[in-house]
């Protein structure tokens, strides 16, 4: 393939050249382009792949993360082009700006960084681009006052879209996904956008929460002495909800004859209190939720085919947070921000090791594992950023025996590898500027002084060199 032509958008002439340095060979060139150039709106051509300097200490950071956002508009006509864009920055990255990031970027550099990391960024990048980077700006959203469920996962696009037209009519609903993958947020968010429902109850029931013997009373209610223990007469949460909604979580735990209660509800809205002969009308929106899928248990027999069938009118399957890897960095934006308003706490930026841990895991737990890890690197944040030392232990230790070794770098491999990258970047200049001592000071931005306590501290042999002005 061709090599391409690369920008580097940098106000930093010593990085330009380095960028320049380390992709001789991967790129056709590299043309440095200011920043206000950037920003601007004249028409600067059409590169093979941008390099952005996002780096806090350069003076118009604020800008360029800005315009990962589109405020520029540049960024965006860039991803419409499939332009590969890669980010260098430093170790933390604002909050604000994380999912702009993970959605914009085709890889992020640290700095510094090694010749090898840049040229694996370039290769990243393009692969990225090439398999849909451009497509990952997409996403579904439905909402009401009190809840929301935002996707950026183009195979739940069509459930949002049924669901949020069936929210608005009586049909059942049900729900399938693992354990903390938000069944009960889009049951809330079907109460809440079903206008007849707005003003009453939404009530949930925990079924595999519940005894076996105590589901039909904590359902349909019990009269005065109807079994050991049954004092008083108790309405159920059918006649609790009202003209409402009850959610009927964990279906998949009632046994049969508890199954056919509910289908005759479903089907005629009709049930009786346990202990007693009189019919009660239910006036309720039924939604179901299960963990597991419905299909398998009709077939060994332990769930009623009617009831499934009855139950399949509107179906949403929500894929588990590991099928969803373009979901991960928004939710704990979302989390973080959420728990800061709470609780009135200071982030201000993320580890770029931290975002990494956090796409990488597969995350058992779902949604509510990811809340429950998010909110406690907010508790424990030091220095207004979120680490990765704020994580439970057990996703630590999986993630350093499961990940690629460069992914996680702790404090000792990463001055190992800011000497290793300085080395190379005194190498690289030096044979840049003819070997000239003084030269290549200059171009590093440091002194002479400097620069030979280097030479001495790197044993870069200077035999060669020249101090001449």
């Amino acid at each position: 393939m061709k090599p391409e032509l690369a920008w580097i958008v940098t106000d930093d002439r010593s990085l330009a050249e380095r960028v320049e340095l380390s992709l001789e060979g991967v790129a056709r060139g590299v043309v440095r382009v200011p920043v206000a150039d950037w920003l601007g709106a004249g028409n600067l051509g059409r590169p093979g792949q941008v390099v952005l300097d996002l780096r806090q200490s350069q003076p118009l950071a604020a800008e360029l993360w800005g315009s990962l956002d589109g405020l520029g508009g540049r960024l965006s006509r860039l991803t419409e082009q499939a332009i590969p864009v890669i980010g260098i920055t430093d170790l933390a990255i604002p909050l604000g700006s994380m999912v702009a990031a993970d959605r914009w970027l085709g890889d992020t550099v640290t700095w510094p960084a090694s010749s090898e990391r840049l040229q694996q960024a370039w290769r990243t990048a393009m692969r990225a681009t090439r398999s849909g980077l451009e497509e990952t700006r997409e996403f579904r959203e439905i909402h009401s006052d009190h809840h929301s469920f935002r996707t950026y996962t183009r195979s739940l696009f069509p459930a949002i879209e049924r669901l949020e037209r069936a929210a608005a009519h009586d049909f059942t609903i049900l729900i399938v996904g693992e354990t903390g993958t938000g069944k009960t947020t889009l049951a809330n968010l079907i109460h809440e956008l079903s206008p007849r429902r707005r003003e009453h109850r939404f009530l949930t029931v925990a079924c595999g929460a519940l005894p076996g013997d105590l589901i039909d009373s904590e359902l349909f209610g019990h009269v005065k002495g109807a079994f050991t223990g049954a004092d008083r007469l108790k309405a159920g949460k059918f006649e609790a909800a009202g003209p409402g909604t009850i959610l009927l979580d964990e279906i998949d735990v009632l046994g049969l004859l508890q199954q056919a209660k509910l289908l005759r509800v479903l089907e005629t809205g009709q049930y009786e209190m346990v202990g007693s002969n009189e019919t009660i009308q239910a006036n309720c929106r039924t939604i179901v939720a299960s963990n597991v899928p419905l299909e398998s248990l009709v077939d060994s027999r332990e769930f009623r085919a009617d009831l499934y069938y009855r139950l399949n009118q509107v179906k949403i399957e929500i894929p588990p947070l590991r099928d969803r890897p373009l979901d991960i960095i928004p939710l704990a934006a979302h989390f973080a921000r959420e728990c800061c308003d709470e609780h009135g706490l200071d982030v201000r930026s993320i580890h770029v090791d931290m975002l990494r841990i956090l796409k990488s895991y597969d995350w058992p737990g779902n949604i509510r594992e990811l809340r429950n890890e998010v909110r406690r690197a907010v508790l424990f944040v030091r220095d207004a950023t979120l680490a990765p030392d704020a994580l439970s232990l057990a996703i630590l230790e999986k993630f350093d025996n499961t990940q690629p070794a460069d992914t996680y770098v702790a404090s000792s491999a990463l001055a190992q590898e800011v000497a290793s990258t300085e080395r190379e970047s005194i190498e690289l200049m030096l044979r840049k500027q003819g070997y000239n001592r003084a030269a290549t000071a200059r171009a590093l931005g440091i002194s002479r002084v400097t620069l030979y306590n280097k030479l001495r501290k790197y044993r870069i042999d200077v035999d060669q060199m020249s101090d001449d002005d």
